[in-house]
């Protein structure tokens, strides 16, 4: 069974498209090629609309390919234009690239590894293992990885994505294992010596100036973690 082609691997940046609709069922539809993003790794669905048609939700089926819940049908066979909201995916492109930053220098500073992401309308949280169970750290310090992200913002860092060979797999610095054993996509921002690197398959902006800025809102203890809330 031919599977989606997905798009926003190679363009984070493309808003529009042309896909075949493979098959449709139960008001979602699966495409041969498509630049929606569905939610995964914590990075929420792209909307938009195929067809003329509102794009409600897009998400990995049971038979791991993309599929697109539409306010209407799609015909199996048509040809149809696809566009996606492009506001909501560049806010998620930039606060994804930021969590990333975030996470590469709690690491650098604390070692503490980032186990759990979520991307929202208002603000993203990221939940952190700290050595020794420890679920707090002091506002000072807080205040030091902040400006440290916000130091490589400003630098405006290459964003690199792609999927590695397995040799040169083997000697990226990632900074935690991979959730996946095959098809690899890794993000660096910056170089390899020492840069934030990690294994992820959400989309980013081609370099870190077009973040903005990072923001830490709230750290706090939550479920045996720490919860740092950023924008």
């Amino acid at each position: 069974m031919p599977v989606t082609e997905r798009l926003y691997y190679g363009d984070s940046y493309l808003k529009k498209f042309v896909a075949e609709v493979l098959e449709a069922k139960d008001g979602a539809a699966r495409l041969d090629r498509s630049a929606f993003y569905p939610t995964s790794g914590g990075q929420p669905y792209d909307t938009g609309l195929l067809g003329g048609i509102r794009v409600t939700d897009v998400f990995v089926g049971e038979d791991g390919d993309v599929w697109h819940r539409t306010e209407g049908a799609l015909e199996v066979g048509a040809r149809v234009s696809g566009e996606i909201d492009w506001a909501r995916r560049f806010d998620h492109m930039q606060q994804h690239a930021g969590e990333h930053m975030l996470a590469g220098w709690i690491f650098k500073r604390l070692n503490g590894f980032t186990i759990g992401l979520h991307l929202g309308a208002e603000a993203s949280t990221i939940d952190v293992e700290l050595p020794g169970g420890e679920t707090r750290v002091s506002e000072e310090v807080i205040s030091e990885i902040e400006d440290a992200v916000n130091r490589d913002i400003q630098r405006d860092l290459p964003i690199r994505c792609w999927f590695p060979s397995e040799e040169e797999f083997k000697a990226l610095p990632l900074r935690k294992p991979p959730s996946v054993k095959e098809h690899i996509r890794v993000v660096l921002i910056g170089d390899e010596l020492d840069g934030e690197c990690c294994a992820c398959g959400g989309t980013h902006p081609s370099s870190a100036g077009q973040i903005g800025l990072v923001r830490v809102l709230d750290v706090r203890p939550s479920r045996g973690k720490m919860r740092v809330t950023l924008v």
